[in-house]
């Protein structure tokens, strides 16, 4: 296990440090880290970050791979296109949480703002708390959880993708095109094991489906060709 404190070094500085010492070690601490923007970003790999402190704006960007658990708060627009690995708040964080993500998990433990899970493409985004209004906007994909309440237009434009909410009132918040089902058997499956990895103490019956009325229950596809090309002649 290895310390890292990025008093006094510019956020370049503290990315290339964290990536050559999660290059050679499972585990990496990182002191003080000042609410530092863009903390984290494209790391590649294996192994787990925590943070010791809050974050600012961008944390865990294009994450590929390890996991970075967070001790507090982070800001707007974490783990903004982001393929694999985990991000883990114990707090709270901004608006645009998991934006354009891609795979991998995000899991809130406190409340998040507006925009969770904006054009999301992949992977489980999961807010503990509350969040605020938009959440799904323009989803093509993954699946956002959320146990708390929820603000107004929800799912707006959703292409593809799905959101689990415990809001009772989940009905009369909804965006334009998109429709409540009860959660499916095969879905319940899926959440529960979420739940049981990280510890989330949550009925998963009391869970309601929000998915697009057109496309209803549908992954997203990154890239699908409708034909196969013909090698050239030799």
């Amino acid at each position: 296990m290895e310390h890292l404190d990025i008093t006094g070094k510019s956020i370049v500085e503290a990315n290339r440090a964290l990536r050559n010492l999660i290059s050679d070690h499972d585990q990496v601490i990182i002191d003080n880290p000042h609410s530092s923007h863009n903390l984290g970003t494209a790391l590649k790999g294996y192994g787990k970050v925590t943070i010791n402190g809050s974050t600012g704006y961008f944390t865990g960007g294009f994450l590929a791979g390890p996991t970075l658990d967070i001790l507090g708060n982070t800001g707007w627009y974490t783990g903004d296109n982001m393929s694999a690995g985990e991000i883990i708040i114990s707090k709270n964080t901004g608006s645009n949480c998991g934006p354009s993500m891609m795979g991998g998990t995000i899991l809130v433990r406190g409340n998040s703002g507006s925009r969770v899970g904006f054009a999301m493409k992949g992977g489980n985004l999961i807010v503990c708390g509350d969040v605020g209004r938009w959440a799904g906007y323009m989803t093509m994909g993954g699946r956002i959880i959320v146990l708390g309440k929820m603000g107004p237009v929800i799912g707006e434009s959703m292409y593809r993708g799905i959101i689990h909410t415990a809001d009772p009132d989940v009905e009369e918040k909804l965006g334009n095109n998109v429709s409540v089902v009860p959660i499916a058997d095969d879905e319940k499956k899926e959440v529960s094991a979420l739940f049981e990895k990280y510890q989330i103490d949550h009925p998963v019956d009391s869970l309601k489906s929000v998915i697009p009325l057109k496309t209803g229950r549908k992954k997203y596809t990154i890239f699908n060709p409708t034909h196969k090309v013909r090698p050239k002649n030799v």
